[in-house]
């Protein structure tokens, strides 16, 4: 657990920080969820279905009353929380602490690709792992927490959409429960079974109080649209690839949990294994989901893992005559705790800072953004998709954007595509700046669009920096204002900057 806090503690702006923390305080001053969306110029006042506004309004609260370090606790909460569940689960399960450490060691390795950020997407793991345990505990007859399976989702529909997720799994543990009766497969260790209608009843209830949000039930068919939207343009929504040291350290994750299932001598449950490979499954669609595999794999196959490896090991530690020395036993213990100490102490510093790091939350255009702020200019801003809600953060609402990390949740898909065509400088690329009161535009420099702004009657070039350009339409008081404007000295990138 000290390797957790420290590994979680390390964090990095996510490009979509900033927007975050604006809409939570929207949010929270307004005293309204469902508006028209006040940040980009090109939405025609659209209404902005904010499906993460209870996790940004936390976040907020978090950010205003303790800057960086409420932010970066929320999330390593969020990582201990997890996996100390996780290990006492295993515990639970009779697994030794030795071997459930090292399983919730190696489950931590896929956590680092979105724990090195505050997203909303973190909240959804320990959501999904509570259903995870609760389908477990049903399967084992154990009913003592299904009451709160409505009220999870209730909650989850407010604070991320990965409640799809965690309704897709519960649904599949229902539906192979259910067919499973009915062809006569056998319970898996004899526990008194929920009745099929209790099943049903739970899963629907889970259902319906999604409905439990400020646009209803609407916002099933709003997100199972963008759910189904294809991103080519968005790493993360791409399929794992194996051959990478992170896709192949998942096969092993996966063929361990195969292998452990197979070669264990504990019962086993058709509809926790329909699970289990159904979740396993998900990175293949996007490898964002590797967390949701993850967990699955050791939830559900942990206690089989576990078992394999013990009754592999088992042989070899009669050989050796038992399971060792107990003053070596105690010495590994003593070094554990003082490991655990110095990762603390170490992981302290980290609370300070979210840092702007290039190498792997990506560069922002600090210096172009502040010259804007500084000048004090309204007006609308043809930006990059990444550095759209940094904009908004810094600028919005006075400045709105032509688009930000919302994508399809908030753009028309013919909108989105004037913003891709606009940043790669492709197809129809201008039409973002003539069908829309484009007054500034801010591109990535090195890019196709950029020596086509240079090259574009009625726009000059107003601030470049090796990162950025920062073009103006001729003739506008706006543009002669940032033109007058002192240029600053931050890093033109952010580099090295903390989030404030």
């Amino acid at each position: 657990m000290g390797l957790v806090l420290y590994r979680f503690s390390e964090t990095v702006v996510d490009p979509d920080l900033g927007g975050h923390l604006k809409f939570g305080k929207l949010v929270w001053e307004m005293g309204r969820i469902a508006m028209p969306d006040p940040f980009s110029y090109v939405t025609a006042d659209r209404l902005w279905v904010n499906h993460e506004w209870l996790t940004e309004v936390i976040w907020y609260l978090a950010f205003a009353l303790a800057g960086p370090a409420g932010l970066i606790g929320l999330k390593v909460s969020v990582g201990l929380l997890v996996h100390g569940l996780v290990y006492q689960h295993l515990r639970r399960q009779d697994v030794s602490r030795l071997r459930a450490s090292l399983v919730v060691l190696a489950m931590m390795h896929f956590f680092l690709i979105t724990l090195i950020t505050v997203r909303p997407l973190i909240v959804t793991y320990p959501l999904f792992l509570f259903v995870l345990l609760l389908i477990h505990e049903m399967a084992h007859g154990r009913i003592r927490w299904l009451w709160t399976a409505p009220v999870l989702f209730a909650l989850w529909a407010n604070l991320h959409p990965g409640f799809l997720a965690g309704l897709a799994v519960l649904g599949i543990w229902a539906a192979v429960e259910v067919v499973g009766r009915r062809i006569g497969v056998r319970r898996m260790d004899g526990q008194p079974a929920l009745s099929d209608l209790a099943i049903l009843g739970i899963l629907a209830s889970s259902v319906l109080a999604t409905a439990a949000n400020p646009y209803g039930v609407s916002l099933w068919g709003f997100l199972l649209k963008t759910a189904t939207v294809p991103r080519p343009d968005i790493t993360e929504w791409q399929p794992i690839v194996l051959m990478t040291r992170y896709g192949f350290s998942y096969f092993v994750l996966v063929a361990l949990g195969i292998g452990g299932v197979f070669y264990s001598r504990r019962p086993r449950s058709p509809a926790l294994l329909a699970v289990l490979v159904s979740s396993a499954l998900l990175p293949f669609v996007a490898i964002r989901h590797t967390p949701l595999g993850a967990l699955a794999i050791v939830v559900l196959g942990g206690e089989h893992m576990a078992d394999a490896w013990e009754r592999w090991s088992a042989p070899r530690e009669a050989r050796r005559g038992g399971p060792g020395n107990p003053w070596l036993r105690g010495g590994l213990g003593g070094t554990a705790l003082a490991g655990a100490a110095l990762l603390i102490l170490l992981s302290v510093p980290n609370f300070s800072c979210i840092r702007i790091n290039p190498t792997i939350g990506g560069s922002y255009p600090a210096r172009a953004i502040a010259l804007i702020k500084d000048s004090g200019v309204g007006g609308n801003l043809a930006i990059d998709f990444d550095w759209g809600m940094y904009a908004i953060y810094h600028l919005g609402p006075g400045v709105k954007v032509s688009v930000d990390g919302r994508r399809e949740t908030m753009y028309e898909s013919g909108v989105y595509v004037e913003s891709l065509q606009f940043m790669h400088g492709q197809g129809d690329w201008d039409a973002i700046l003539r069908r829309h009161e484009t007054d500034l535009a801010l591109v990535r420099n090195g890019l196709p669009a950029f020596n086509l702004m240079k090259l574009k009657p009625g726009w000059s070039l107003i601030y470049e920096d090796p990162l950025a350009g920062l073009f103006g339409r001729d003739g506008l008081p706006t543009v002669e204002k940032v033109r007058r404007t002192p240029v600053s000295t931050l890093p033109y990138d952010g580099a090295g900057l903390c989030f404030r």
